[in-house]
């Protein structure tokens, strides 16, 4: 073989390897935030590149949030790829991003600027016109009283991203609304605090449908307003209201009778209600029809809330079988385990109890709390008139 053809060999070879790796991270988002430095203490004590890193540390924390209904659309990743580095090796910067445009992928490219108005910072933020109308951006995101460069800086970060996962970013924000960490100026709320997320995920129902794409997909379009509604009722548990929580569940089970998790979500307040028959009736036809078959993380607690529902009716040969059969369709079965352990032990089976005691423990690691559905978040319990306390 000809040393020609040796290095159109090598050529052809490193041209698949950059543009695999081209097309792996196709949804990867390209960022560069700009501080002007010297001003003033807060721009002297952030560069460019924390500046660009604290904004993409929260999209990868919104990416990372668990959902059994969506998947993001734009990822964060600050490390670099072996590919990224052989280019800057070969004097070629964002070699990855130089690749995809060559080859016709539509990236995510935003670009942004701290400036100060008025004296107050701003972050302003532009994206790629590409051909999706999703991927055009213009935002601009201003300090709040009392908030610095770097909390505006990672407030931007999930207001961005409502433009391109908006279901994402709403998960998130409840998801910190149920640890406490909700803030008062989260993603251009309008108002603070419950009532911000509350009138954010209204609006994001509404965008929903309108314009063409809500006539021409109208299944797609149900499926995420059931989405949006059922979180409605997650942050109407999180408020502590299990009546208003449950009309938004039944609701968005109604828009969309192939969501099951709005139907598992109403199932778990019955049980909380003592409605315990109620919440056989609902999860029962979901497990006989074999609705989920292929997601065990769903069907699992779909067997412990009628487990629990049969044991709050004082069945405790149905509820040890649902129990068993939680554990059979998902191994690491965690919850299901726990609330065994507790029948077991009421019922004065302290070995069979220590036995699912540890069990649990073991499966623990394991667990994933999806901020999208009740019994991952909240305890269920047999106990009549018992409060609603979080796991």
């Amino acid at each position: 073989m000809s040393s020609i053809a040796v290095y159109v060999g090598v050529g052809l070879l490193a041209l698949g390897i950059f543009s695999f790796d081209a097309w792996q991270n196709g949804d990867q988002m390209n960022l560069e935030i700009s501080i002007p430095q010297g001003s003033g203490p807060s721009e002297a004590s952030i560069t460019d590149a924390v500046a660009a890193d604290l904004f993409l540390n929260e999209i990868a924390d919104i990416d990372a949030v668990p959902t059994f209904v969506a998947k993001p659309k734009v990822r964060s990743i600050n490390e670099q790829t072996i590919v990224s580095l052989i280019g800057e090796m070969l004097g070629l910067k964002n070699v990855t991003l130089m690749i995809q445009q060559i080859i016709g992928l539509d990236s995510v490219v935003i670009k942004g600027a701290v400036i100060k108005h008025n004296d107050r910072y701003q972050l302003v933020l532009v994206s790629n016109t590409e051909d999706r109308s999703t991927q055009r951006l213009a935002e601009t995101v201003e300090t709040a009283p009392g908030e610095t460069v770097v909390q505006m800086i990672r407030r931007a970060a999930p207001q961005t991203m409502l433009n391109y996962q908006d279901y994402l970013v709403c998960l998130y924000l409840l998801k910190k609304a149920n640890a406490g960490e909700l803030g008062a100026y989260e993603a251009g709320f309008d108002r603070p605090g419950l009532e911000g997320l509350d009138r954010l995920i209204q609006q994001r129902m509404q965008m929903q449908t309108s314009g063409l794409a809500a006539i021409e997909d109208v299944k797609h379009t149900n499926l995420k307003l059931a989405m949006f509604t059922n979180l409605r009722g997650m942050l109407a548990l999180t408020a502590g209201d299990d009546k208003k929580a449950a009309q938004f569940f039944d609701e968005a089970r109604i828009t969309d009778s192939e969501f099951v998790i709005a139907t598992l979500n109403l199932a778990f307040v019955r049980v909380h209600q003592d409605r315990y028959q109620e919440a056989i009736d609902l999860v029962r036809p979901l497990i006989t029809k074999g609705v989920l078959r292929s997601e065990p993380a769903l069907l699992g607690p779909l067997h412990t809330t009628w487990a629990v529902a049969a044991w709050g009716l004082r069945n405790y040969d149905e509820a040890s079988t649902q129990f068993h059969l939680a554990n059979e369709v998902n191994a690491r079965a965690t919850l299901a385990n726990l609330y065994w352990s507790e029948m077991l032990d009421s019922l004065g089976d302290k070995a069979g109890a220590a036995a699912k005691m540890q069990r649990f423990i073991e499966n623990s690691k394991f667990f994933s709390p999806y901020a999208e559905t009740a019994i991952f978040f909240y305890r269920l319990t047999p106990n009549n008139n018992a409060p609603l306390t979080k796991l």
